[in-house]
């Protein structure tokens, strides 16, 4: 077990595939974790897994190259952007260039007394304590409707498996968001279940509840990926919604395409670096009634945690954590059942079942903040090893 110095403190290390302390580098997941590692007393040192910008750009768009002729795609320009994703972040030849410069990283900053591994496409040196952080395992990834996954070769497929079994076995605790991707260190990576444990996930922006109008139904949907969240499935229930419903309304924010649907207004990307777009998509979460986005997959979906914290219900994808993160503050659909989408949607469109469900999730929301997450995670590390 990690034993405090002194002064109560512990000296970590965050490893990440990339700078840990950049707020835009895994939906802010590292940046966030180590702040709420400092908040708590600890010293953080960011351990970045990559070589150098300029040998990892040249060694992805290497490997790019030679993958493309076997990479499907129906345009060259979408079989470029494909294999790229691949050789980036999920082919394993990187993964032994990062393992190289992680350990001549925790080298230069050891001692340690622990070290927390977000991901596991690299490699820490033997002899440290390790805890790994993620939200889904590369078992459950590749039957999962990822490009970058789905296309590498079984034997790359393999690989991978093989160097994420290894970690785990390295480390003293296998942590996951839910309970979702806990499941598969389990099932089929053989973990014991006591090395295994479900620490949650925090949000990175917070909306504040405010009274709001629950009688007349507004739809929430935000989301970059609007394929793989499922958004033409929520424009075309909003459609049929409103053929019972007329009042609803359904605002979309992020990286989607024309709309010109009656009741659904686009709002592009709105960033939170920018304060009129924050103050407009935190109106967007202070007026909505429902948050909705029933991804075809969600390992963990952190915007569902945004809503809660707003006092807003969500509906979510059974395929991924979502249920874990929404509990009884909304519930989840199968994201190929529309006529499922719809029933969800009409039953939250009720504004006291919407208000008496928003109030169950701000009450759970309480349980996912980074504050927590870090506290979990400490408390796992300075256990007896199993």
């Amino acid at each position: 077990m990690v034993e405090p110095r002194h002064d109560g403190s512990l000296r970590l290390g965050i490893a990440f595939a990339g700078d840990p302390d950049r707020p835009d580098a895994w939906s802010g997941i590292p940046a966030s974790l180590a702040t709420a590692m400092r908040e708590l007393g600890s010293t953080v040192e960011p351990l970045n897994a990559g070589p150098s910008r300029p040998v990892e750009s040249a060694a992805a768009h290497a490997l790019a190259l030679l993958r493309l002729h076997r990479t499907p795609g129906t345009t060259y320009r979408e079989r470029a952007r494909v294999s790229r994703t691949i050789a980036r972040h999920t082919g394993p030849q990187l993964s032994r260039l990062r393992t190289r410069a992680v350990r001549r990283r925790v080298q230069k900053v050891a001692p340690l007394d622990a070290v927390v591994q977000l991901g596991t496409e690299f490699g820490l040196p033997a002899g440290l304590r390790i805890a790994t952080y993620e939200d889904m395992t590369v078992a459950q990834a590749v039957t999962l409707p990822y490009p970058e996954w789905q296309h590498l070769s079984r034997r790359e497929q393999a690989a991978r498996v093989e160097m994420q079994a290894a970690a785990y076995a390295q480390s003293v605790a296998c942590c996951f968001t839910t309970q979702w991707a806990a499941d598969s260190a389990i099932n089929d990576y053989g973990m014991a279940p006591g090395k295994v444990h479900v620490v949650g996930v925090g949000r990175n922006h917070s909306p504040r509840p405010a009274v709001r109008d629950w009688e007349t139904p507004r739809f929430l949907f935000v989301a970059s990926d609007w394929e793989r969240k499922n958004g033409d499935a929520v424009v075309r229930s909003l459609a049929r919604l409103r053929q019972r419903l007329p009042t609803a309304h359904l605002d979309i924010v992020g990286n989607h395409p024309r709309i010109g649907a009656e009741g659904v207004t686009g709002h592009g990307w709105l960033s939170l670096a920018h304060d009129d777009q924050r103050r407009k998509l935190e109106r967007l979460f202070e007026t909505s009634t429902c948050f909705v986005m029933p991804s075809w997959c969600e390992p963990a979906g952190i915007a569902h945690l945004e809503a809660a914290a707003a006092g807003m219900p969500s509906i979510g994808s059974t395929v991924g954590g979502s249920s874990h993160l929404i509990g009884d503050g909304g519930c989840v659909v199968d994201p190929a059942d529309e006529q499922g989408l719809l029933d969800a949607m009409f039953r939250l469109a009720d504004g006291e079942t919407a208000r008496e469900t928003g109030s169950r999730a701000l009450a759970r929301s309480e349980q996912f903040t980074w504050l927590e997450v870090a506290t979990r995670i400490l408390a796992v590390l300075q256990r007896p090893a199993h």
